[in-house]
């Protein structure tokens, strides 16, 4: 490739590069693309440094790009802050190596913009945290549930939301905690998210781990198309609190809107004083002022210029105090009339104890004050004659009375004038006391008396009307409003000034209307009517009524009047409706459900069936219905199940779960399990028993057979002699049968929960079979080695295999036979075979060896010693003697072959003797051993050398140590060519005393070294003259080196010699 085409690769790069000096820092080159991302012209470029470019907080990237090197010779990768030319910066990666650039050391580097890169994942990282913190630690409960709406995966939350940890949700539908009411509503919304993204659920009811009802609110989303998701993402949040306040929010909302009572609430956080921010609409009606006027005004507004009442002032104490009060004011209207009230004032408070409003109850009290006025003035009246006449008059009388008697009895005539005079007296006196009291009662004595009994019962009977919890009002022939009491004008808003008012003027024409033909119905008829109504209430919500019309007399007695009573029924119907909407669903759950369901009496009456029993007692409904509980009961059943029903009657229950017999209507007998409750009535007496009724006959007679399964074979498994087992997946010891204990002197209880590794003689074997059991799933007679309570040795034959379910492994499972003994025979037979056959194959290696090597210098012999015999006359006595030093010769061999058989059938046979003594002269017997082999070495013309330290001794056997020299020099001389040398050597060092043997002959090949000292192996060759060995030599050699405790070894290079080497312990004189 060209320059030019290399340049253009550089310059066409999409990636921005350039080139920069190591030295100077100064930009060689750029490219268009570092261009285009910096923002700088070419020519600007050239003109700036790498430093230019770079962030102050990135100052040190540089020297991490150029290393220790000067130029900066090494690849470089790393990431790097730079600043663009309007000041921005941005995140890099870059890639630089060293170049030669017009004979100057630079770098080209290439350079990658991660900023976006790095915002994305900072942005997932916080997402994965938001994540985290919404699913894992968020208040809401996250689910993802598939389109049956069983759940895939539950948040960790539920364990606080609901305390149900989400390993108990998964598998299960929503359907098996959703509130049976809510089911069929939920289940539609969520049959929605077929068609639609997302869909709002609730609110609806959620068991939780108590069994109560959590009030729920679900954010559904179809994310079954998302191959991440693949379901239903529910966002569901607990509004249980929010649900009973939202309830006692527009409970208490109620309560303000339709009491009678006036009700106010002012700020108390004001800086000029309180304001009044709501009324209700009584207090509207009683100040007759409009609620706009009313809001934003001080509470003043109530009081006039009549500002100085002590309940004022009670008032400023308890605000002072932000304690509440209770107090009677006199408010006045908006056209200045008075009106009485008994108020209450109680502080409302934060979160944090600070009075934050203030509420007031207001009732008119100004009838009634008036009345209780009026009837204290004329108790006071009453009071007085009462006392006049229990008192005032008492006195007097008495006194005329006693004076009367002692004048009719008689008396002296001087006493008779003094009577007279106190009489006189006495009678004056009463006359003035009877005046007084015809003073103080002349009201009530020109009150005509049966004006006085009308006017006190038509006060008791506006009284009585007025606490009437019903609307009552009594209207004319010709539409005009005669009565009506406070609940009639307080329900629709009106005041006292309706009355005297028509029908039409009052409520409209068409409610008039409505009115007069009920009205003219119950006059033309004569008798009583009831109808039914429904109106808006100031609320807005519907209300019903029953109102109840009768004929009333007038005055002069005309039935010209109609009377009505009216009560609002709208918290009636709806019960009504609920009571019939229960029932109704009651009626369904009963008779289709799956479960014998049965309303008995407290007497024990089957009341009430549903198919499912009937079917499981083989009776109709009809026979059931005429029966008892006590007629089907097992007998041995009956006293328990009367004793719980006594209970649950009784209320020392409220609800049992228990198991029975019945008896079937063929006679067979049924097993069932009976949840059952008792109801009560409203005064608190037993209604009857609701019970649900599961056959669970089946599920005993499985139960009573895995029993008796169970008790055979536990007596199998505590009364084997094999040891049964099982395991979890980290080895823990779960089962065990009780023999291990006559085999380990473990008990079964001192083993279960403890790691099977404990139990390993040899951990290995652990780890064996482990593997087998991992890569086959099972293992047949696999030998193991086990320790028992005595740290003792045990061989164990284990069978057994890996527990999977569901793919998961479980743990193992098997069984175990001690095999010691067994394996203690088999190691005694195997020695012995091992021991026989090593005994056959020396005996047959020494029968070959006398078959073969010993028979052919015997047979050399002979045939020397035949033909001396037969040419002995015609053979000189030089021939004969060349014949009888060849004979010689061959029986020498032979000699020495026969003493190395025995010494090794010996050694073999374990029959040599071992005799060490202490060798004063080393050197001769050395030499002794040399003078043996010289007649062979002198006929090769070997040249035999002897290194020596006098005075050297050992410690040795002296028959085996003159074998092994021997042996050794025979085998040098054996593989040297004519002429050569061989070398003995002894010396004392460390170890002891090392002997050495070293020829010049054709050595060893490396292959073969090692086959030298190995009894099994017969490895020889012939020697450079055709010489024949046995094999046996260093064998034998080698054993007799270490009965002494030594060591022998070899170092040879082929065609170069051997040098063989052994060493004895010694010690000098």
């Amino acid at each position: 490739m060209s320059n030019q085409n290399y340049y253009n690769l550089f310059e066409n790069s999409p990636l921005p590069m350039w080139v920069f000096d190591v030295e100077t820092f100064a930009f060689l080159d750029v490219n268009l693309a570092a261009i285009a991302l910096y923002g700088y012209e070419r020519e600007e470029f050239l003109q700036m440094t790498l430093l230019d470019i770079k962030a102050v907080e990135d100052a040190d990237s540089l020297s991490r790009m150029l290393g220790d090197q000067p130029c900066g010779a090494g690849y470089f990768k790393g990431l790097s802050v730079h600043i663009k030319k309007g000041g921005y910066n941005i995140n890099v990666s870059v890639e630089s190596n060293a170049v030669d650039f017009d004979g100057r050391a630079a770098r080209v580097v290439l350079i990658t913009d991660i900023t976006e890169k790095l915002k994305a994942e900072e942005a997932l990282q916080f997402s994965e945290k938001r994540f985290k913190a919404l699913v894992q630690e968020g208040a809401d409960l996250i689910a993802i549930i598939d389109l049956n709406l069983v759940y895939k995966y539950v948040s960790p939350t539920s364990t606080t939301v609901l305390g149900i940890p989400p390993e108990n949700f998964i598998g299960r539908t929503a359907a098996d905690f959703i509130h049976p009411e809510d089911l069929p509503e939920v289940s539609r919304l969520a049959g929605m998210l077929a068609t639609h993204h997302q869909v709002h659920i609730g609110p609806y009811r959620f068991m939780d781990n108590k069994g109560e009802w959590r009030w729920i609110e679900t954010r559904a989303t179809n994310l079954t198309e998302d191959e991440h998701i693949g379901g239903i993402v529910c966002n569901s949040t607990d509004i249980t609190e929010r649900m009973e306040e939202e309830h006692w929010l527009k409970l208490l909302e109620s309560v303000v809107i339709n009491t009678t009572d006036g009700v106010m609430i002012t700020d108390a956080n004001a800086l000029d004083g309180p304001k009044i921010i709501y009324v209700n609409d009584a207090l509207v009606q009683m100040s007759g002022f409009s609620r706009t006027e009313l809001v934003g005004s001080s509470p003043s507004i109530f009081h006039a210029h009549d500002d100085a009442q002590e309940g004022l002032k009670r008032i400023e104490n308890a605000v002072h105090k932000k304690i509440p009060c209770t107090l009677e004011l006199v408010n006045y209207t908006k056209s200045g009339v008075s009106y009485a009230i008994s108020m209450n004032v109680c502080p409302v408070t934060d979160t944090n104890g600070e009075v934050t409003h203030w509420v007031s109850i207001q009732r008119d009290i100004t009838e009634n004050r008036d009345y209780i006025q009026e009837i204290e003035d004329q108790n006071k009246r009453l009071k007085t004659i009462g006392w006049m006449q229990s008192h005032l008059v008492r006195d007097p009388l008495v006194r005329i009375i006693s004076l009367t008697d002692i004048l009719q009895n008689g008396c002296t005539g001087e006493d008779h004038g003094k009577l007279l005079s106190y009489l006189k007296k006495s009678t004056a006196e009463l006359d003035a006391i009877i005046q007084e009291i015809n003073k103080n009662t002349n009201d009530i004595a020109e009150m005509d008396p049966d004006q006085h009994v009308m006017l006190m019962n038509e006060r008791r009977f506006q009284l009585f009307m007025d606490e009437l919890p019903g609307l009552c009002w009594i209207i004319d022939r010709h539409g005009i409003l005669k009565y009506a009491n406070k609940c009639f004008l307080e329900s629709n808003n009106l005041t006292r000034a309706v009355i005297g008012k028509s029908y039409e003027e009052v409520f409209g024409v068409d409610i008039a209307r409505i009115a007069y033909l009920s009205n003219q119905e119950v006059l033309d008829l004569n008798e009583s009517k009831a109808y039914y109504q429904s109106r808006r209430g100031s609320s807005g919500h519907l209300q019903y009524f029953k109102t109840y019309k009768f004929p009333f007399r007038d005055v002069d007695g005309e039935d010209s009047l109609v009377g009505a009573i009216s009560f609002n029924i709208t918290e009636r119907r709806k019960l009504e409706e609920e009571l019939y909407q229960s029932e109704a669903q009651f009626q369904q759950a009963f008779e289709h459900s799956l479960i014998g369901m049965a309303i008995i009496s407290p007497q024990g009456r089957w009341e009430r069936v549903n198919s499912s029993l009937c079917s499981i007692l083989g009776y109709e409904a009809s026979e059931l219905t005429n029966m008892t509980i006590q007629d089907i009961t097992h007998p041995d059943d009956l006293q328990d199940s009367m004793s719980i029903l006594k209970d649950l009657a009784s209320g020392k229950i409220s609800e049992y779960k228990y198991e029975k017999r019945y008896v079937h209507k063929d006679g067979h007998m049924i097993w069932v399990v009976i949840a059952a409750t008792m109801l009560n009535d409203s005064a608190g007496e037993p209604l009857h028993y609701v019970s649900q009724i599961e056959d669970i006959t089946n599920r005993k007679h499985i139960e009573n057979d895995l029993v008796l399964s169970e008790k055979k074979y536990r007596t199998i498994f505590e009364n084997v002699q094999d040891v049964f087992y099982q395991t979890d997946p980290q080895g823990i010891i779960t089962e065990i049968s009780p023999s291990i204990e006559q085999y380990s002197g473990y008990p079964r209880l001192e083993i279960v929960g403890q790691s099977v590794v404990h139990f390993y003689y040899y951990p290995q074997d652990r780890e064996r079979i482990m593997q087998e059991l991992i890569s086959k799933g099972s293992v047949i007679d696999f030998e193991v080695r086990l320790k028992t309570k005595n740290e003792e040795l045990r061989y164990a034959s284990v069978n057994a295999r890996t527990l999977i379910e569901d793919g998961v492994v479980k743990g193992t499972e098997g069984s175990m036979r001690d095999v010691t003994v067994r394996k203690f025979q088999e190691n005694a037979l195997k020695a012995l075979n091992t021991e026989l056959t090593a005994s056959n194959d020396q005996k047959s290696k020494l029968l070959s060896i006398i078959g073969h090597d010993l028979r052919n210098p015997i047979s050399g012999s002979l045939q020397l010693l035949n033909l001396t015999l037969m040419d002995f006359e015609s053979s000189s006595a030089e021939d004969v003697q060349n014949y009888l030093s060849m004979m010689r010769a061959e029986l020498f061999n032979a000699n020495n072959l026969l003493e190395d058989l025995l010494a090794w059938a010996k050694s073999q046979f374990e029959s040599v003797s071992f005799n060490p003594v202490q060798i004063q002269d080393l050197k001769g017997l050395i030499d002794k051993c040399m003078q043996t082999i010289l007649p062979m070495a002198s006929k090769k013309e070997i040249d035999m050398q002897l290194y020596v330290e006098d005075g050297l001794q050992v410690k040795a056997d002296t028959a085996m140590l003159e074998t092994i020299i021997r042996n050794l020099l025979s085998n040098a001389v054996k593989f040297t060519q004519s002429g050569g040398k061989v070398l003995l050597g002894a010396f004392e060092d460390e170890i002891g005393v090392t002997f050495s043997v070293k020829d010049n002959g054709v050595g060893i090949p490396a292959i073969k070294q090692e086959e030298l000292f190995n009894k099994n192996s017969n490895y020889t060759t012939f020697g450079t003259s055709g010489e024949k060995g046995t094999g046996l030599g260093l064998s034998l050699c080698f054993d007799f080196v270490v009965k002494h405790g030594g060591m022998m070894w070899v170092e040879s290079d082929e065609g170069l010699g051997a040098t063989f080497y052994f060493t004895l312990p010694t010690q000098r004189i």
